[in-house]
C-alpha cells in the first residue's frame, strides 16, 4: 500500500489507523465469499487508508467490493482520491466531501462502517479533525445515532478511553448491535480501543 500525505491533511496514518485497519481486514476475512457485493463506507476517511484497507484486503480475496469515502475535509477528500488513484483502485470507490453520513440516503444498506473519528475531548473550534467536541464522543453520538436508524449489518470504531467508548457499547446495545471483537492498545496516558459490532440477527 502506498501512502501519500499532503501537507493540508491530518492526521496522518498513526497506531490507531492500524490498529482499525486490523480489525477490518479481520471482519472482511469473515465476510467474502459469503456471498453477494459488499457495501463499504469509511466515515472520516483521511488519507484514506481504511477505504484502501478494505479494498485491498476484498480484491486480493476475489471479493466484489464498492466502498464510500467521505469526510469533511476537502483536503481529505481529495488525498483519499491521490491513494486510490496510486494504489490502482479508484475504480472500487467514490469519494464525497460530507458530514458524517448526511449524504447517504436513509435507509440505504451498508455491509461495512469504519470510522476512525474525531475522539479526543475539546473544542471543534480549536480543530474539528482532533477533537471530538467538549466530552470526545459527541461527533461519534451523531454518528450511532445515524447508523441505528439505518440499514446496517457491522459497525468498526476506534474511540479513546478518554472519550467514554462503553457509552457507545450500551447506546449500539439499545439499537441491536452487539459487541463481536474488542482490540485495546495502551499508548501513554490513554487506551486506544477499537470495537466491532454486528447488528442482532
Amino acid at each position: 500500500m502506498k501512502i501519500k500525505v499532503l501537507g493540508n491533511v491530518y492526521p496522518p496514518p498513526a497506531e490507531d489507523s492500524w490498529q482499525t485497519a486490523e480489525l477490518l481486514r479481520w471482519v472482511l476475512r469473515n465476510r467474502i465469499g459469503k456471498g453477494g457485493a459488499l457495501r463499504i463506507v469509511d466515515v472520516g476517511s483521511g488519507t484514506g487508508v481504511l477505504t484502501l484497507t478494505a479494498l485491498e484486503e476484498a480484491v486480493s480475496m476475489g471479493g466484489i467490493v464498492w466502498a464510500l469515502s467521505i469526510d469533511l475535509d476537502n483536503n481529505a477528500s481529495v488525498n483519499t482520491r491521490i491513494n486510490l488513484i496510486d494504489n490502482g483502485l479508484y475504480q472500487h470507490a467514490d469519494v464525497i466531501t460530507a458530514n458524517l453520513l448526511d449524504a447517504v440516503k436513509a435507509g440505504f444498506r451498508i455491509d461495512i462502517i469504519v470510522s476512525n473519528p474525531p475522539y479526543l475531548p475539546g473544542s471543534w473550534e480549536e480543530d474539528w479533525r482532533i477533537f471530538g467536541g467538549p466530552r470526545g464522543n459527541e461527533v461519534i453520538k451523531q454518528l450511532l445515532r445515524w447508523a441505528c436508524l439505518g440499514r446496517i449489518s457491522t459497525i468498526i470504531l476506534t474511540q479513546s478511553s478518554f472519550s467514554n467508548w462503553e457509552e457507545s457499547v450500551n447506546y449500539l446495545g439499545k439499537c441491536s448491535f452487539k459487541l463481536v471483537m474488542i482490540k485495546v492498545t495502551h499508548y501513554f496516558f490513554e487506551d486506544i480501543i477499537t470495537m466491532v459490532f454486528e447488528r442482532k440477527t
